[in-house]
C-alpha cells in the first residue's frame, strides 16, 4: 500500500514537472523556433547540420555584456611603462576573455627638450599610468559592468562622465588643502613694483634702445593625471565589439562612422618616414622634422608597400656608402638621420634612391615634408631658424616654401609650414602662396582631437588635419571630428604617435573613417611593420571581394582666406557723420 501511494506522488511530481518543462520552453518559444529551423534546414540542406543549428540559436541568445576589465602596467617600443586592458564578457552564459589591448604613449615634448624637462615628462607619464590601472580596475569597470560593448557611443560617454566626475572631486580636495595652508602661513607684505621690475631683463641691457619682440610660448596643457583611460578603454571597446560580431575591425568602425557597412572603401595612401633632422639631431637643417615619401594613388597598395622598403633601404646603402656605418643609425620613428646642411641635400637624396630603382619622383612617388614649425621657431628672435645661424621671419616663410616646391615638383604636402600665433596673416599668405601646389596639412596647429569639433579650425584653414589617438581622445571623439572634417571639405589624415605598441588598430581605423592618408613612421622595426602588414592585409581582402575605391589623382584645394567681417551698420552711420562733420569743418 505504501508502495503503491509512493509510486502515485512520483508519478504526480513527474507529470508536474513535465508540465513545467512544457511551459517554460513555450515561454521562450522553443518549439515555435525549432520547427522554424528545421523546416527551413530541410531546404537548405547545409552540410554541418549542427553547425547551422548552433548559428541559428546564437542569434536569439542574449547579447554579449562586459563582466571586467584587468589593466596593468606594460612597455612601450621606447621602453617607457604604458596602459594595457583585457576585456572580459558574458557571452551565451559563458564568461570569456575577449580582447587585449595596449596604449600608444603620446609626448608633447620636441626631441630637442632639456633633459630636466624629459625627466619630468617621464614622471608624469608613470603617475598618469598608475592613475589609469587605479580608475579602469575601479571605477570605470564598476560602471561598465553589465553593459553591451557594441554600445560604443554610450561606454564612451559613460567613461569620460567618469573621469570628469574624478577630476572635479580632485580639484575640490586641491582647492580645499591650499585654502588650509594659506590659513597657516602668515601673510607676506607685498613688495612694491618699480618701473626698473616691470623693465624686461633685454630691454636693461646696456646699449639697447628698445625691447625685442618676444613671442610667448603656449603652456603645456595640464591633463588629469588618469585621463588616458578613455583612449584605452573606447579602443579596447571597439575591438571587443567586432569581435564579438565575427567581422573585420574597420567594417565595425565604418558601420559607426557612416551607420551602416559601405560597399566600397578606399585603402589610405601610406607615409612612410625616411629622414629626420631638426634641432636635436647633429646636423644644421632644421626646416624638416621628417620627410617622408606617398605612392601615387593609383599605384596598388601591395606595390606601393614593396617599393617604399626599397626606397627605405636604399637610402640606408646610399648613406652607408657616404659616410659609413655610424649613418645608419635611426631615431625612435625609424628614420635615418644623416648630417645635412642643406634642405637640396634630404630631397635629392630621396629622389636619386627612388631613380636607382627605375622609379620616377613625381610620379609613382611623392614626397611629404613634416617642417614641425613649432619646433624650429625661435622664441626669443620671433623667426624660423631653418638652417643653424639662419632665420627668417614669419613674412618670409611663403616664399621660401614656395621656391622649394617650384624645385621639387615631386613635394605634394606640407605638415605645420608655421608655428600657430596670435597673429594668423603670415599663414594666410602661405595658404595664398602655396595651398594650389601642395596639400597644407595641420598638425600641433590644432588642439587634440576632442576638443577640435568644439574649437574647430579658426583662422587657420588647411587642406587636412592630422588626428591622432592619444591621452582623451576616444573613438567616438575621432569619428565626430572626421565628420566635421568631412562637413568643411577637408580630408583626414591618421598618425601613429612615437613609442608605439605592436597594436594594428590604427590601420584599421583609417580604412573605416575613410581617411585620406595614413602617417606610420618608417618601415622598419616590428611595432610599425604591423601597420604596413595590416594595410596590405586589408588591402587583400578588400580586392578579393571588389570592394575597393580609390582617387585617379591629387586635387589640391585651393584655400581662400577667410573674408573681412562685414561692418556694423551703427557704426558705420557713426564714421560716415563723422567724416561729414569734419568735412564741413574744414570748409569753415
Amino acid at each position: 500500500m505504501a508502495a503503491s501511494r509512493s509510486s502515485e506522488r512520483t508519478a504526480r511530481e513527474f507529470y508536474e514537472t513535465k508540465q513545467k518543462a512544457v511551459q517554460y520552453y513555450q515561454s521562450n518559444q522553443v518549439p515555435e523556433k525549432l520547427e522554424e529551423i528545421l523546416n527551413s534546414m530541410f531546404y537548405e540542406n547545409p552540410d554541418d547540420v549542427y553547425g547551422r543549428l548552433s548559428e541559428y540559436f546564437e542569434t536569439l541568445s542574449k547579447p554579449s555584456t562586459i563582466s571586467k576589465l584587468v589593466s596593468q602596467q606594460v612597455y612601450d617600443s621606447k621602453g617607457q611603462p604604458t596602459l594595457q586592458t583585457e576585456v572580459h564578457c558574458v557571452v551565451k552564459g559563458v564568461d570569456k576573455h575577449i580582447t587585449t589591448t595596449t596604449l600608444c604613449n603620446a609626448t608633447t615634448l620636441s626631441d630637442s627638450a632639456p633633459i630636466e624637462r624629459k625627466e619630468a615628462d617621464e614622471t608624469e607619464r608613470l603617475q598618469f599610468v598608475q592613475a589609469a590601472i587605479e580608475y579602469i580596475n575601479g571605477p570605470i569597470n564598476e560602471k561598465v559592468k553589465g553593459l553591451n560593448p557594441k554600445d560604443q557611443k554610450e561606454i564612451d560617454t559613460t567613461i569620460c562622465e567618469i573621469i570628469q566626475k574624478l577630476k572635479e572631486e580632485h580639484e575640490e580636495k586641491e582647492r580645499l588643502l591650499k585654502e588650509q595652508q594659506a590659513e597657516q602661513e602668515p601673510q607676506q607684505p607685498q613688495k612694491e613694483t618699480t618701473k626698473e621690475d616691470r623693465t624686461s631683463p633685454k630691454a636693461r641691457k646696456k646699449g639697447s634702445a628698445k625691447s625685442a619682440t618676444v613671442v610667448v610660448e603656449e603652456p603645456k596643457e595640464q591633463l588629469f593625471a588618469g585621463s588616458n583611460a578613455l583612449c584605452l578603454v573606447s579602443q579596447s571597446m571597439v575591438k571587443t565589439a567586432a569581435l564579438l560580431n565575427k567581422i573585420h575591425l574597420y567594417e565595425h568602425i565604418a558601420s559607426l562612422r557612416y551607420e551602416q557597412t559601405p560597399e566600397k572603401y578606399r585603402l589610405p595612401l601610406p607615409m612612410a618616414s625616411i629622414l629626420s633632422f631638426g634641432k636635436a639631431a647633429a646636423c644644421k637643417l632644421n626646416m624638416f622634422k621628417e620627410v617622408m615619401i606617398v605612392p601615387n594613388p593609383c599605384k596598388p597598395m601591395d606595390e606601393a608597400i614593396k617599393q617604399m622598403f626599397s626606397i627605405y633601404n636604399q637610402v640606408g646603402k646610399a648613406l652607408f656608402t657616404k659616410f659609413g656605418v655610424v649613418s645608419k643609425n635611426v631615431n625612435d620613428l625609424g628614420c635615418y638621420m644623416p648630417t645635412y646642411d642643406k634642405p637640396e641635400q634630404a630631397l635629392d637624396l630621396i629622389q636619386e634612391s627612388m631613380t636607382h630603382l627605375g622609379l620616377t619622383p613625381g610620379e609613382d612617388f611623392n614626397i611629404v615634408l613634416n617642417c614641425a614649425a613649432h619646433e624650429m621657431f625661435d622664441m626669443d628672435k620671433g623667426k624660423y631658424e631653418i638652417t643653424t645661424g639662419v632665420f627668417k621671419g614669419p613674412d618670409d616663410m611663403a616664399e621660401v616654401y614656395n621656391d622649394l616646391l617650384t624645385r621639387y615638383p615631386a613635394i605634394i604636402a606640407i605638415i605645420d609650414p608655421l608655428k600657430k600665433q596670435p597673429d594668423a596673416e603670415p599663414w594666410v599668405k602661405v595658404i595664398e602662396k602655396i595651398s594650389e601646389k601642395c596639400y597644407i596639412l595641420g598638425d600641433h596647429l590644432y588642439p587634440r582631437t576632442e576638443r577640435f569639433v568644439n574649437e574647430g579650425l579658426g583662422e587657420y584653414k588647411s587642406s587636412a588635419v592630422v588626428l591622432k589617438l592619444q591621452q582623451m581622445t576616444t573613438i567616438t571623439d575621432t569619428i565626430n571630428a572626421v565628420k566635421f572634417l568631412c562637413d568643411e571639405g577637408l580630408e583626414t589624415v591618421i598618425s601613429t604617435v612615437q613609442a608605439e605598441s605592436g597594436e594594428s588598430l590604427l590601420a584599421d581605423l583609417a580604412i573605416g573613417i575613410g581617411a585620406k592618408f595614413i602617417k606610420l613612421g618608417a618601415p622598419s622595426r616590428g611595432e610599425r611593420v604591423a601597420l604596413y602588414n595590416r594595410l596590405l592585409q586589408i588591402g587583400t581582402v578588400l580586392k578579393e571581394k571588389d570592394a575597393l575605391t580609390q582617387d585617379e589623382v591629387h586635387e589640391f584645394p585651393n584655400i581662400l582666406p577667410p573674408p573681412p567681417p562685414e561692418p556694423d551698420p551703427e557704426e558705420e552711420g557713426a564714421a560716415q557723420a563723422e567724416t561729414e562733420n569734419t568735412d564741413d569743418k574744414k570748409k569753415k
